[in-house]
């Protein structure tokens, strides 16, 4: 059995890849970007193993409230897994401005930049890794149509 690199999955320059898979979902629904707060939701979501089986038979059209009416236990816990991963996530984003993969936006919006993950080396990753890029791609389309940063909150059950 092989062993599983939680720390490879949850260093900056992992998770600015996954930063880009989300943003890119989410501009190809909603041109102006995800609002940075959002992506404090996303990341934790997409990179929690413990999660992985709430994706399964979804797709991105399923949407954020199916998702989350299907696996209510997402709920559980939600504000203390945000609140544990937000260092990790602001390095992802800085990580991510830095190499281009996303551009933050003068309205504190995210737009996909220049640098792209190739799908070579999505498909060059272990699975989980590569399930977690996925993840944060199909969040990236629920949650740009869920219609606003603040649903998306009020449906996680948080405020803000």
């Amino acid at each position: 059995m092989a062993a599983h690199d939680v720390f490879s999955e949850t260093n900056p320059a992992f998770c600015s890849y996954a930063l880009g898979a989300f943003t890119t979902a989410y501009t190809s629904v909603n041109e102006n970007g995800p609002e940075m707060p959002i992506v404090y939701l996303a990341l934790p979501l997409a990179l929690s193993g413990d999660l992985a089986t709430a994706f399964g038979g979804t797709n991105k059209n399923t949407g954020l409230l199916e998702w989350l009416e299907r696996n209510p236990r997402v709920q559980v816990g939600l504000a203390g897994r945000i609140n544990a991963t937000i260092e990790m996530v602001s390095e992802a984003i800085r990580f991510a401005c830095f190499a281009r993969v996303v551009e933050l936006h003068k309205t504190a919006r995210l737009r996909p930049g220049p640098t792209r993950l190739k799908k070579s080396a999505i498909n060059a990753l272990s699975k989980e890794p590569s399930e977690a890029i996925k993840y944060a791609e199909r969040l990236g389309y629920w949650f740009a149509t869920t219609g606003s940063t603040r649903a998306v909150f009020d449906m996680m059950g948080l405020t803000v």
